[in-house]
């Protein structure tokens, strides 16, 4: 059983550079791991629009691909925005060895970085659903991890990332150690069920 590393987060936070990085990281160790990115799974999916429930429908397809890629024994990295609790909380309930990276920058910043122009134009109401600003982002407040971008540079958040996925990589071996053998019925949960059941 391998993990999915979530990251989630404001638009021009760093999920997407981080989740490349550390997914390059992970090959080089010879582990098979997969990257999926929201903007490019979505475009290719035709899964990009904006609604509420729009947007809850791609997430729903993107917890799928994931659990494809885990059942195919490979670590699933993802970078996607994942705005609303109850996206993130049905990730908790049906993503093995689950982990939830919220990479954390202040709207301020990214509205002073704004590396796309995306602020820019939320705020003349040309970028409808723009999370953080033109649409809601629920604070998450069951994250097992949080990446600081605005305090951490790229190389500094990098390294706490990829401890991050090292990490998740021995808990999946010690559980993966520890169910060796056992009925289904008595397997023990996995950390990532484990966290779901105690919040």
């Amino acid at each position: 059983m391998t993990p999915v590393i979530w990251l989630l987060g404001l638009s021009g936070s760093g999920k997407t550079t981080l989740g490349s990085l550390v997914r390059l990281f992970l090959e080089g160790q010879g582990v098979e791991t997969e990257f999926i990115d929201e903007d490019h799974f979505c475009r290719r999916a035709g899964l990009d629009g904006i609604a509420p429930g729009e947007r809850i429908t791609a997430i729903n397809a993107l917890r799928d691909q994931a659990l494809q890629h885990h059942a195919q024994g490979r670590v699933c990295v993802v970078a996607a925005t994942t705005p609303y609790s109850g996206m993130r909380q049905k990730n908790r309930e049906n993503l093995p060895l689950y982990h939830e990276v919220w990479v954390r920058c202040s709207l301020q910043t990214l509205v002073n970085r704004d590396t796309r122009g995306l602020y820019a134009m939320a705020g003349q109401a040309h970028v409808p659903g723009l999370s953080g600003l033109t649409d809601r982002f629920d604070e998450p407040l069951h994250a097992d991890h949080i990446i600081d971008t605005d305090r951490h540079d790229l190389a500094e958040s990098y390294l706490i990332l990829r401890n991050l996925a090292l990490e998740a990589l021995s808990m999946a071996r010690r559980w993966n150690r520890l169910s060796h053998g056992l009925p289904a019925a008595v397997l023990p949960p996995t950390p990532a069920r484990e966290r779901c059941i105690a919040l």
